[in-house]
């Protein structure tokens, strides 16, 4: 009876209360061996992970001395884009802004070929790089700069030297 009694109560709670998610900081190597990859982390920045919305453990976000923001995550290619130009493209035109967007271009991402695109919309700034494992398959793998327009070259640079260190691991 106590343990019906106790299985109801874990029933009837939501999944935030019985499993919390935890949000750490990371500097240095973050490594991601759920979804395949890893970076490094610049030096005297500094990223958190397990950040709610995210999803558990696919990717960090780097918080920038301008107040700017890079995320880097991995998931599935579930519209089935058949390269990272098609991807970014869909995300050009699917954003919240409409004016302002910069079309595909190549950018490399460690040592995969990517696509990169730009999207400005009033004081805001948002440049995506997208990288696939490979052609047309699963994970993909993005990296986002959200950023204002007077700090959009430095934060860039920030971004490129991310994307520099960007490897494919075991996953696990």
């Amino acid at each position: 009876m106590v343990k019906a009694a106790i299985f109801c109560l874990l029933c009837l709670a939501s999944p935030t209360e019985i499993i919390g998610a935890q949000e750490w900081q990371v500097s240095g190597a973050y490594r991601n061996p759920a979804e395949g990859y890893s970076i490094r982390i610049p030096h005297g920045l500094t990223g958190k992970t397990g950040v709610s919305g995210m999803g558990n453990q696919r990717g960090v976000k780097i918080s920038l001395p301008s107040g700017g923001m890079i995320e880097v995550w991995g998931e599935p290619n579930s519209l089935e884009w058949k390269g990272p130009s098609e991807g970014v493209q869909w995300s050009l035109e699917n954003g919240e802004c409409s004016s302002g967007k910069a079309g595909p271009s190549e950018v490399v991402i460690g040592r995969l070929e990517g696509a990169q695109g730009r999207i400005a919309c009033g004081n805001a700034v948002e440049i995506v790089f997208l990288a696939f494992r490979r052609p047309g398959g699963d994970p993909i793998y993005w990296l986002m700069l959200t950023t204002s327009p007077a700090h959009e070259s430095e934060d860039k640079a920030i971004l490129e030297k991310v994307a520099a260190t960007f490897r494919i691991i075991r996953w696990r």
